[in-house]
Order: structure tokens, then sequence, then C-alpha cells
């Protein structure tokens, strides 16, 4: 399996199915023409939501599914009390929340109709569709500069309005990569659950690395705190913003520990690819986990 394609295998269930809710009334606010903005006109919402329905399938209880009335009454009750000027950023927003407070629902596709009576030309109606999911996504955290440990904790913390945490690899101590006149990094790679997109991943982690002050000032040169984006669940991408998978992640040896740690199998690239543990071997360096971290490690799983 690719590495592009492994991340989905530790999703846990099979019986993934959806559930729709028909042409739900929505009043709100949403608009751009001045008559719009005077008060709340009536969308028409399509909602199917996926998920896992396994569970519920064996036991017959609500409580092992999405409970489609109160994801229903959810909808409308964000409705009224929100007001945009965008249907695409009304669409968003109503999914982001169903996601939120329907821990159950992997995905939500939602189809927004705005009402035709409010327009000229009769039976003339606007579409809005959009959907939003629940990503399983890598990071590779790593620090060498100041209190590494508490550093890759921090980063964790600050990483939390941005998505999930689930699982921890191990910490593993590495000689730096290409400049090797600064100190060893401590690493670990960390399994989470996002409802953001790759880019917007993307761009929190530069947020988080710059509020701990990070300076890329120099490439390869020593920093507090750097976090890359190893796997996207779902996502490819070669560009020079945002390469998914990491262009390094089969060539680097802790980043296959860690994934390892995770319960991932990476095949690494042949012979000819420089590789980390090579270099360390030539150096008489030894490849090694650090102990002690089966706490943070379970802390991550249970939130």
């Amino acid at each position: 399996m690719e590495p592009a394609d492994i991340i989905s295998s530790l999703r846990t269930g099979g019986r993934v199915g959806h559930i729709c809710v028909e042409h739900l009334p929505l009043r709100c606010v949403c608009g751009v023409r001045e008559e719009e903005r005077r008060g709340p006109t009536t969308l028409y919402g399509h909602i199917a939501v996926g998920y896992d329905m396994g569970q519920c399938i064996g036991s017959d209880e609500i409580s092992d599914a999405v409970d489609y009335s109160a994801l229903a009454s959810c909808a409308v009750a964000f409705a009224g009390k929100t007001r945009f000027y965008l249907l695409e950023k009304f669409a968003d927003a109503l999914c982001r929340h169903l996601l939120v407070h329907f821990p159950r629902a992997l995905s939500i596709d939602l189809r927004l109709q705005k009402n035709p009576a409010r327009w000229r030309g009769g039976g003339t109606s606007f579409l809005c569709s959009l959907s939003r999911r629940r990503s399983l996504a890598i990071l590779g955290l790593g620090s060498n500069l100041g209190d590494r440990s508490r550093a890759l904790a921090e980063a964790v913390e600050r990483l939390v309005p941005y998505c999930r945490p689930l699982r921890s690899s191990s910490l593993h101590r590495t000689a730096p990569l290409l400049r090797t006149d600064q100190p060893e990094f401590l690493n670990r790679s960390l399994l989470i659950e996002t409802l953001l997109s790759p880019m917007e991943l993307l761009a929190a982690t530069q947020s988080t690395e710059r509020a701990m002050g990070r300076v890329r000032s120099e490439r390869y040169g020593p920093r507090t705190i750097d976090i890359d984006l190893l796997l996207f669940e779902g996502f490819v991408s070669s560009l020079t913003a945002l390469a998914v998978p990491h262009p390094g992640l089969r060539s680097r040896r802790f980043w296959i520990e860690e994934l390892a740690d995770l319960g991932l199998s990476i095949v690494p690239e042949n012979e000819t690819v420089w590789d980390q543990e090579c270099e360390q071997v030539a150096r008489g360096e030894e490849f090694h986990s650090e102990d002690g971290v089966s706490d943070f490690s379970t802390a991550c799983s249970s939130r």
C-alpha cells in the first residue's frame, strides 16, 4: 500500500453509510442585497451525514447512531442565530458546526437552496453544494533548541484548536540532517483528526511555529519547533508549497520508526537514496528512542 493510502487503514469499522435530511427549512439572514439583510429568509437544506453504522446495526440503539432528528434541530438553531453575506460561507460554517456537535459523523455533504420567492424570475433556484469531513493526518514534530521535550508538548497543546490528537509515537533523538553543526533533535509523530483541509492545516502548523518563536532565517538551521505534514488522508500533492506525502517520508529512518509506533508500516526507499540511519552508522552513532513517554502517548490517545 502506498503512503498516500495507508493512513486510511487506521480507521476502525467498515460499514460507512449515509443518512439524509431533505428539504429542511433554515431561517437565517444570508445575502448581500439590501432586502436580504433586513431579516431572515428561508433556505432549504439537504444534508447527507456519513458515519460508521456497524455499531448501531448491531445494537439497534439510537445512542450508537447519529440522531438525525437532533441533527436537524441543531442545524435549524444554528441558522437562526447567525448572519452571513455569502451562501458559501454559511454552508461551510454549518458543516463544521454539525461535525463538531455530532462526533460520530465522519462527513457532511450539504446542499443549500435559496428561496426563489425573493428573486425576480419566478422559479429560479440558487444552489450551493459543499462537503466537509473528518480527515486523519500525521504530523512530524521536532525541536533542537531550548527545552525540546517541553516544546513538543507545547506544540501539541497549541494545535488542539485545529485538530484532535489521537495517538503519539515515542520520542526519538536524532542527529541533524544536512547541517551537522547544531544540536541533536528530539522528534515525535502525531496522529490527528481534523476538519481542516490540507492547506488550512499547513497554515495552522506554520502559525503554531511562529507563535512558538520559530524564525526561518536559514534553511536546515536550528529551530525551536518544526512541524511537518507527513500524510493526509485521501490527499496527494506535489506542489512546492505543500508536498504530501512528505518527500522525505521514506528516506528518514526516524519517521519510519515513529509511524511504526502509530501502527503504519512504511517501506523505506532503496539503498541509493541518502538515509539518515546510514549517515549515523557512518559516524559511529546509534539511532534510538527515548524512554519514559508512555504517559504522553496515552494522554493523546484519550483526548
